[in-house]
Order: structure tokens, then sequence, then C-alpha cells
């Protein structure tokens, strides 16, 4: 046994550790796959490009593994880093380019 733990704290075996490990990276490289090919995604990222800017798009993504049944969204919020108390503030200049890419800016969630 590794001194790995699941997200509720349960000792994982190595051959299960080594397994999570490959779902994981395959799914990582589906994802990068799915929004590479999205027509949706390139559409805006020219959109940002003919309104004058360069663009890198960067993703994160938090997996959180657990025995089916067992999922804990406390323990998840917490993996992730949650969001309670993060806030930010948009510039009118934000709004109004994001309004130029047609993407809705919520005021009252924006400010």
């Amino acid at each position: 046994m590794s001194g790995e733990r699941n997200l509720n704290g349960e000792a994982r075996s190595v051959e299960s550790e080594d397994r999570i490990k490959r779902l994981a990276r395959d799914l990582e490289k589906s994802l990068e796959r799915a929004i590479e090919r999205s027509p949706q995604v390139e559409e805006c990222l020219d959109r940002i490009k003919a309104e004058g800017y360069d663009v890198a798009l960067v993703l994160d993504a938090t997996l959180a593994f657990a025995p089916s049944g067992q999922m804990d969204g406390g323990a998840v919020d917490r993996l992730a880093g949650g969001s309670e108390g993060v806030s930010f503030r948009m510039s009118p200049l934000d709004k109004k380019f994001l309004r130029s890419l047609k993407i809705a800016v919520d005021e009252e969630s924006a400010s």
C-alpha cells in the first residue's frame, strides 16, 4: 500500500493509484482535444484577435476522485480552493470588451 489517500482520507493501493492517474491523463487529453477542435472556442478566439489582442488560453481543472456514492461536496470545495469570499470588480472597459465579444455581463455580480 502506498501512503496515498483518496478524497475521503482512505488508503489507496498502488494499482488503484496508477489506474486513476491513467484515467485522469486520458480525461485531460480528451478535454484538450475537445477544446482545440471546438468551433465556438475558435470563433471566440478569432473575435478577440480581431479586436487587436493577442490571446493565450490557459485552463486549470481540478479532478477529485472518491468511490461511487462517497463524493463529499465540502471536500471538493476545499480541494479546489473554494470560491467563497472571492470577489472581483470589472471596469467599464472590461464590460465593454466582453459585450463586444457578445459575452453577456451580469451587472449585479460583475460590479
